[in-house]
């Protein structure tokens, strides 16, 4: 039987390598496609010693109609993990994250609607869902914003008319409350993903992540986030500090 050949986006990075492991381990060809972001993998674009030997590394952009075009070839499946990723800096590099999260995942559905896989997955985030779903006085709250001034005042937990608001787990069915840049492109991978999918006849998902953490995870990658706060601050012997 021919080995299926499985294409990561972002296929050098902590999530994708892990994901390459997996897939090699399951019996499929496996290709990456990744700029090598220096943020993340410093300045020498250099493959990173991690990925498995036998993942076959593509340098390129999800940007560049050409570098996806030359990845697809052969591909029967493809996992859209490429992405810039960090909710705070979003939000001073704005052209770059739309350029890459939202431009990017419409170059490779352009691609794919030339030539449909037979599977695609997008990675999605936890970061569509806002702040939540709440219980109020008058009932589900789905609508939560927390406010500057009282964030600034130390007052962490979001109010209604003076009184607590009870925090509930977070269904999937809650509606989206895009607060950041970062939110807002990676709702936009998901819809182009699903809603071409289901154009073009492509199976497609969409994992809606939460915090991720692991071996890999390179901690001036600007996802990781608190998780970078407090191991920098254990390394220096100090406690993480937790609001």
């Amino acid at each position: 039987m021919t080995q299926k050949t499985v294409l990561i986006t972002g296929g050098a990075g902590f999530i994708g390598s892990h994901l390459a492991d997996a897939l090699l381990r399951a019996g499929y060809h496996v290709r990456a496609l990744d700029c090598l972001e220096p943020q993340v993998h410093g300045a020498g674009g250099r493959r990173p010693d991690y990925l498995a030997p036998e993942v076959e590394l593509q340098v390129g952009d999800v940007r560049d109609p050409q570098a996806v075009q030359r990845a697809l070839q052969g591909v029967s499946a493809v996992f859209h993990f490429a992405a810039r990723v960090g909710v705070g800096q979003s939000m001073y590099e704005i052209d770059e994250y739309v350029a890459t999260n939202t431009r990017g995942t419409a170059v490779l559905m352009q691609e794919l609607m030339k030539r449909p896989v037979e599977r695609l997955v997008v990675a999605s985030s936890m970061s569509i869902y806002g702040e939540g779903l709440y219980q109020g006085p008058a009932g589900l709250r789905d609508d939560v914003v927390r406010n500057l001034e009282e964030l600034k005042r130390g007052h962490w937990d979001p109010h209604s008319g003076g009184a607590a608001l009870t925090p509930l787990p977070t269904p999937e069915t809650k509606r989206a409350a895009l607060a950041s840049v970062y939110a807002l492109s990676k709702y936009d991978q998901e819809r182009l993903c699903l809603m071409l999918g289901e154009a073009y006849g492509i199976p497609t998902l969409a994992l809606r992540f939460f915090n991720v953490y692991g071996t890999r995870q390179a901690l001036s990658n600007p996802y990781t986030g608190v998780l970078a706060i407090f191991a920098s601050r254990l390394l220096n012997r100090k406690s993480p500090v937790i609001f």
